[in-house]
């Protein structure tokens, strides 16, 4: 067992450096673009990161002395990279021993594996090629030692090869005491360190799980994300189930097409950057005002405010965009839907068999409605308050809280307004309703003081 631990050490030490290639995995297995990696020694305290697309860390091993030459075995990065379908590097060869490249893709299939013979100490061209665009991975090795690069493909070449080109004018080294690394940080193989990685997942920056161990030889190390990037229909957006506003009151989320929206109706009473919203008893087209429908037998948190035009746009000004890119009244990194992003929605739901009823593309207040609370209708098979069991297929949970003049509550239970960020003249702006004895979705313009719910979008 000594004599076996003696000669792993031996080996580490020979090496003179332990490079570590770092990927992202999500909870699905599919790999994940680090933003950073941060790297922690804390046997020698010190903290290090690394930000992509430089994903590779070699560490250079301390007190280690050697007499003559130190092999400097590397692979020069691409340019330009990113590169359209073919492109060339360069390795310094300091050996007559046999080199093997490979591509890899980052899931960790190997594209093409290729050994060249007996290459002469220098410099060597090798072209690439590949069919797919992407974000991959050439490593070289020769005699134990490894290098590697990322190379971003934006294009496609005519198939997957690596190809010998020709030698370059040779290298020749000094003397050096240590071997030679990216990181100017004391390192040895018997060192305790810890790995996280950062991701940006649909416009949230999420953390890996943290990584803690020995360091003893040069490895892959995944680091896994506790979140999804696949869009999921009628589930919680990719990477985020959540979001709090500043008041902290929690909302879910829902992904329908690729809109990312609140399944709850907002209930803040301040705006994100802290300013308070006034509790309103009266009407106003000037002043923002949010109102509470307190005698409702829906809960707030199912209910929300109710808010007035001003009150939602917070000081913006009117869009139709797609992002709207108006705030509002929404938390940070969320924003009104304009009448167009409702439009969306509405299409899309339209456009999905299991969303609409009767084979009506236009009968889809159903799915976005709650299973209950409604006035019962039996006038339309399609209608929202008929047989309510078999809403919601969407998930977007509509709840019929009705709407407010000032101090005046009115329709709870038969129907719901929710404003956009789209104004239709000077007093007047876009809304959305459902109604209990309606198949569609309405839209309408409708004075600015009323009180109307609101959903958020998640921006781009």
């Amino acid at each position: 067992m000594f004599l076996g631990a003696f000669l792993l050490l031996c080996t580490s030490l020979q090496a003179q450096s332990v490079t570590l290639f770092f990927t992202g995995l999500d909870a699905e297995n599919q790999y994940l673009q680090l933003d950073s990696i941060q790297v922690v020694n804390h046997t020698r305290g010190w903290q290090e990161t690394l930000y992509w697309p430089d994903t590779v860390l070699t560490m250079s091993v301390t007190g280690v002395e050697e007499p003559g030459t130190i092999a400097r075995f590397s692979l020069f990065q691409n340019i330009p990279n990113p590169f359209e379908g073919t492109t060339c590097v360069l390795l310094d060869v300091v050996g007559e021993e046999d080199v093997t490249m490979e591509l890899m893709d980052m899931s960790g299939k190997v594209l093409v594996s290729q050994v060249f013979h007996s290459l002469q100490p220098g410099i060597h061209q090798f072209q690439l090629s590949l069919s797919t665009p992407g974000l991959f991975l050439l490593t070289a090795r020769q005699a134990g030692k490894v290098a590697s690069v990322k190379i971003f493909n934006k294009g496609a070449g005519e198939k997957d090869f690596i190809r010998y080109v020709d030698a370059q004018m040779p290298r020749y080294y000094s003397v050096e005491k240590k071997g030679r690394g990216d990181s100017s940080n004391p390192f040895s193989p018997d060192d305790v360190m810890e790995y996280v990685g950062f991701a940006t997942v649909f416009g949230t920056l999420v953390e890996s799980g943290h990584i803690t161990g020995t360091q003893i030889a040069s490895e892959t190390i995944s680091l896994l994300f506790d979140v999804v990037q696949s869009t999921t229909e009628g589930h919680s957006c990719p990477g985020l189930t959540t979001v709090t506003d500043f008041d902290g009151n929690t909302y879910h989320t829902i992904w329908l097409g690729n809109q990312c929206w609140m399944k709850e109706n907002l209930r803040t009473t301040h705006y994100a950057d802290g300013t308070a919203i006034a509790l309103g008893n009266n009407e106003s087209y000037t002043e923002p005002y949010y109102y509470d429908y307190a005698s409702s037998d829906i809960p707030l948190s199912e209910r929300g405010y109710l808010y007035n035009w001003p009150a939602a746009m917070h000081g913006d000004s009117s869009s139709d965009l797609n992002p709207s890119g108006v705030q509002g009244v929404c938390p940070n990194g969320w924003h009104l839907p304009s009448h167009s992003e409702w439009a969306q929605l509405a299409d899309y739901v339209g456009s999905q068999n299991e969303y609409v009823c009767g084979g009506n593309s236009n009968y889809i207040a159903k799915s976005l409605a709650v299973t209950s609370g409604w006035v019962t209708s039996t006038t339309y098979a399609c209608a929202v308050g008929n047989n309510q069991s078999s809403n919601n297929a969407t998930g977007f949970s509509a709840y019929p809280v009705g709407h407010c003049r000032g101090s005046d509550f009115q329709y709870s239970g038969r129907y719901t307004y929710f404003w956009s960020s789209t104004e239709y003249n000077n007093d007047q702006a876009w809304c959305r309703q459902l109604c209990y004895n309606y198949e569609n979705v309405n839209y309408f313009y409708n004075a600015r003081y009323w009180g109307f719910s609101v959903r958020c979008v998640r921006n781009h």
